[in-house]
């Protein structure tokens, strides 16, 4: 079993549904908006949109993600719109005239270069509407770099004889880190390792900017508290206008 395949099977165990997430990325929305949920993993944040006549598409770059979505989304009883693509593909995946984009989860520092992320940025833009905006969440790179942070915390769900052990690398050459995981299911243990993009706040602000968005909000965690040098989680809220 490959690990990617190993970790959707334990995907919901691993990172459960959060209701402050949820709360965070349903505000202003109302049944009939388009909305683009980019790396959706199984739909968690997706199907529950869908259920309340959100128009949410989910989209993420593995098979084997998607189908487990599609799959949740028909036990709740609703048609799921989930696409398999890279985020890179979104001007593919959706026609415009969305109200809302997000991509959360730690996925946009998947992206290999600044030009990689200019260009998301960019797309993104240019598919959501006059009052549309897009939410970003990442690990606080500031806090990793500055601190010379070397892993987050393991998760652990005793109940399921599950841990999921996270470890970072700073790789000076690249100016990458090396995210080394290792998933342990009671006897069964897989790894994997994926080299990140340690975007710091300020680089993706000036980003954000330079595409055109407006009233950029800045938040420590999805209670929308200040961020702060401590803080784990970087979040972003731009709008396309004021």
């Amino acid at each position: 079993m490959k690990f990617y395949e190993m970790l959707v099977k334990h995907y919901d165990d691993v990172f459960p549904m959060s209701s402050e997430v949820y709360e965070f990325i349903r505000e202003d929305l109302k049944p009939g908006d388009k909305v683009l949920d980019v790396a959706c993993g199984t739909g968690t944040y997706t199907i529950p949109l869908q259920k309340e006549g959100v128009l949410a598409c989910g989209l993420d770059l593995e098979e084997t993600m998607i189908e487990k979505a599609v799959a949740k989304a028909q036990d709740e009883g609703v048609t799921g719109d989930f696409v398999v693509s890279n985020m890179l593909n979104i001007d593919l995946v959706s026609e415009g005239d969305l109200r809302r984009i997000y991509i959360i989860g730690n996925s946009l520092v998947h992206l290999k270069s600044m030009d990689e992320v200019r260009s998301f940025l960019s797309d993104a833009y240019d598919l959501l509407n006059d009052e549309g905006d897009l939410i970003i969440q990442i690990i606080s790179y500031d806090r990793i770099l500055d601190m010379g942070i070397d892993h987050l915390p393991t998760i652990e769900i005793p109940g399921k004889g599950i841990t999921f052990e996270r470890n970072y690398n700073y790789d000076v050459s690249s100016s990458t880190i090396e995210f080394a995981s290792r998933l342990n299911v009671l006897s069964e243990s897989k790894e994997s390792s994926v080299y990140l993009l340690p975007i710091r706040k300020n680089d993706l602000m000036k980003e954000l900017e330079n595409v055109g968005y407006k009233e950029i909000s800045v938040y420590g965690n999805f209670k929308k508290e200040p961020f702060t040098e401590n803080s784990v989680p970087l979040i972003i809220k731009a709008k396309k206008n004021i």
